[in-house]
């Protein structure tokens, strides 16, 4: 059948006339409502920009009208013939009120110029244009406040100006003169703040003058000064001159489209226009258009690829059902009854096609047989999580290979919970399994990465462990034991386990090696339960290297003493050689009197360093004779058991390397390294001193002595 007639074709054809759609309306509708939504936003924007320009304006242009008003009313008529005590006057109030930036002028009515402040620009009189035709001066001289002129060019500089003047009068009203004062109209007058503003990008400001049909100021310097517009030309700014305020659309000396808005200023009839060209205002709805091109094309690729990968599979059902229907048909299969996977009509077609089928009971129990089969094939024990037997089979046939190729240690663990016969029948078998779930957890809370954890039977669990020595084992074990020993379950009373562990030997097979483990195992239930038995009785090639666990010294764990940090260093010395002693396997007498040598160094070594610190004053030394108890009872234990034929030698790495090594002489032991160097600091002899206020100095002898002594100063 040609694709282009198959349904997938025509699903995927309307997925794409839908997407097309979506984007037709987003493009015709959606964007130009959201494009004037911005326009409107931004335009309402523009006007509270515009009206609050056009009132600094008015303020701004207040402030001087009533600056030269008060000025006129108080020069002196005295003053008037003197020029060079006028000029000073001037001045001393330009000087105060710095509002007029191109100066002040006194004028006669005539229009002779009689003095200058000395900021003034055109002060030479020979370049001042006449002043007594101008519209601003005849306006001075028949006022009785302040006039503006309008917006005009300087005669002397061509600048764009404006002036303020006011007529100064006697006492009788009669006007002896007019006092003026010019402002620029560009960027360095005092419009510069406003002129140096932009609004967006590209927008600005225009101050216009409708009486007078002029732009007064503009960012645009060339503007300044020229006539507006002629009418028809800019339907907006024709509407502003005739009275309107607000926003809307004009067109720009370049002819392109600008969002302006409009607001008086008061008391001047000039307009402050805000202006934006609307392209930019626009940008980010053309750059949202751009997006949802870029996004719609995407959308197509990425549904026509998901509707190609999806609809077969949709449609698989069907599908297969039509060929084997098909193959039915012509003979090629046995006629049978088709899986439904789905209730919808696929599913009807084919609820209809299997009644027809006659076999269907028999088809059902073959499957259900078929099913039965595959989940005892499956390698997870139900309850627990764990390996079943015959997916340890095959993981550890893989690891014997690895091992025995790559010359890599490979250790395993075997436990069994401690009279779990008793807890099923004293608690019930459903608390029984909740017990064998709470051991697979704390075992698997050992666990390294690498590791497995297998149900091996009822209450027996077996632990792989990969790259693992037996000495590493057996620490791993212990850790396995103390968490099940201290896991506390409600209704049920204490819950441990026996391990026994054993290392591959060269050459051993599988069922051996087990074996050695289930034998230690034994020997932990026959000397107490809840313990390690580690199995030495194969020595395997990986444990002969020199791979084992080293302690090693570093150079911070100095404290500056030679006689101190030499003994730290030989017990370090000492504990590596029992170490190797051990993984060697040696006869057991051999490594009871290495332990035995290490014992006497580990006591001789707490009465150097308890003389040592009482010499050198250290106040905490009590507590540190504690700690040293605290060692040397676990250490007692330890022999003990030892002595007795126990030797558990996972306990023992923990208290070498953890208690003795890790925490005590790594760490507690640095909190006397300041003391040592202030000693050292102090001409390298300190007197002896008393341990915490005490009145008497302890013996040198032993530890001993130095505990009684603290005893008898505590009492």
């Amino acid at each position: 059948m040609s694709f282009f007639r198959t349904v997938k074709f025509r699903l995927i054809g309307l997925g794409i006339v839908l997407v097309v759609v979506g984007v037709l309306v987003r493009q015709l509708v959606v964007l130009p409502a959201v494009r004037d939504r911005v326009h409107d936003v931004v335009a309402d924007a523009q006007v509270s920009i515009a009206t609050y320009v056009a009132r600094d304006l008015a303020y701004s242009l207040h402030l001087r009208r009533t600056l030269i008003n008060e000025l006129a009313g108080t020069l002196p008529p005295a003053l008037l013939p003197q020029r060079a005590q006028l000029a000073t006057w001037l001045g001393e109030r330009e000087r105060l009120s710095p509002l007029f930036d191109r100066g002040l002028r006194v004028l006669r009515p005539d229009g002779e110029r009689v003095a200058d402040s000395p900021g003034a620009v055109g002060g030479d009189a020979s370049s001042l244009p006449a002043v007594s035709e101008a519209d601003w001066f005849r306006a001075a001289l028949g006022s009785d406040g302040p006039v503006i002129s309008k917006p005009h060019r300087d005669g002397a500089d061509g600048a764009p100006v404006i002036v303020m003047a006011a007529a100064v009068r006697d006492g009788g009203g009669r006007v002896l003169g007019v006092l003026a004062g010019e402002l620029r109209l560009d960027e360095g007058g005092f419009l510069r703040d406003l002129l140096q503003t932009r609004l967006g990008t590209s927008g600005g400001f225009l101050v216009i003058s409708p009486a007078d049909k002029l732009f007064v100021a503009s960012n645009d310097p060339a503007m300044v000064l020229q006539p507006t517009p002629a009418p028809g030309i800019n339907p907006l700014l024709d509407r502003a001159m005739t009275g309107y305020r607000g926003a809307g659309i004009m067109v720009d000396a370049q002819g392109a489209n600008e969002l302006a808005a409009i607001a008086a200023v008061p008391d001047t009839g000039w307009l402050v226009v805000a202006h934006t060209p609307t392209a930019e205002v626009s940008q980010p709805v053309a750059e949202l258009r751009r997006l949802l091109w870029r996004n719609s094309f995407g959308t197509m690729i990425v549904l026509s690829l998901i509707l190609m990968l999806v609809l077969p599979r949709m449609l698989r059902p069907l599908t297969d059902a039509a060929r084997a229907i098909r193959e039915m048909a012509d003979g090629k299969r046995e006629l049978a009854p088709l899986a439904i996977t789905r209730q919808d009509e696929v599913g009807d077609l084919l609820l209809g096609f299997n009644s027809l089928a006659t076999r269907l009971h028999d088809k059902e129990q073959a499957l259900l047989q078929t099913l039965k089969q595959l989940d005892q094939l499956a390698g997870t024990d139900a309850l627990t999580g764990a390996w079943n037997r015959r997916q340890f089979y095959q993981v550890v046939t893989l690891e014997l290979e690895r091992a025995r190729r790559y010359r890599h240690p490979l250790a395993l663990i075997l436990l069994d919970i401690d009279l779990f016969k008793g807890i099923n029948d004293r608690y019930g078998h459903v608390k029984g399994d909740e017990v064998l779930q709470a051991v697979a957890g704390c075992i698997r809370s050992t666990l390294r990465m690498p590791d497995s954890l297998t149900r091996w039977g009822g209450e027996e669990f077996l632990v792989l462990l990969p790259d693992t020595d037996l000495a590493s084992a057996s620490v791993l074990a212990e850790r396995a034991r103390a968490c099940i020993a201290a896991y506390h379950m409600d209704g049920v009373d204490s819950v441990t386990a026996s391990f026994g562990v054993a290392e591959l030997g060269d050459n051993e097979s599988r069922n051996d090696w087990i074996a050695r483990a289930d034998a230690a195992l034994y020997r932990a239930k026959q000397g107490g339960r809840n313990r390690v038995e580690a199995d030495h009785a194969v020595v395997s090639h990986t444990a002969e290297q020199d791979g084992l666990i080293k302690l090693v010294w570093h150079a911070s764990f100095e404290s500056g003493n030679a006689e101190l940090d030499t003994e730290h260093r030989k017990l370090f010395d000492e504990i590596n050689a029992l170490w190797a002693l051990i993984v060697a396997e040696r006869p057991i007498a051999e490594i009871r009197a290495a332990i035995e040598a290490l014992y006497g160094k580990m006591l001789g070594h707490f009465r150097d360093e308890e003389r040592l610190l009482q010499r050198i004053g250290y106040p905490d030394l009590a507590a540190h004779i504690r700690m040293h108890d605290a060692l040397t009872v676990r250490a007692d234990t330890l022999i003990a058991d030892f002595r007795r034929g126990g030797a558990d030698f996972g306990a023992l790495f923990t208290f070498l390397a953890h208690d003795m090594v890790a925490r005590h002489i790594v760490s507690q032991d640095r909190a006397y390294f300041p003391y040592l160097e202030a000693t050292s600091r102090s001409d390298h002899g300190v007197a002896p001193v008393t341990a915490h206020g005490g009145d008497r100095q302890l013996r040198p002898d032993s530890a001993a002595s130095a505990r009684t002594a603290l005893a008898d100063d505590a009492a």
